[in-house]
């Protein structure tokens, strides 16, 4: 089956921000994250598990979980 979830952006730490420059850079400023776009979230699929259960020993954090199950080929 193929698995849909979210997981926190691990760019921001699901923030949804990061710093533009070095944190400690008196200059800097805080920026929407390239990677999530500000959302704090990462989509994510994968196809590897035959359960949620098995998902979730790899993305414990892992959110908003469906599945589409896998087309038989005839």
């Amino acid at each position: 089956m193929t698995y849909f979830f979210r997981i926190d952006c691990p760019d921001c730490e699901g923030n949804g921000v990061v710093s533009d420059r070095e944190p400690n850079d008196p200059s800097s400023r805080d920026i929407d994250c390239y990677e999530c776009g500000g959302t704090g979230d990462k989509p994510m699929s994968e196809d590897l598990y035959d359960s949620e259960k098995d998902l979730l020993e790899d993305y414990p954090n892992a959110r908003n979980i469906f599945h589409l199950p896998n087309k038989e080929v005839s």
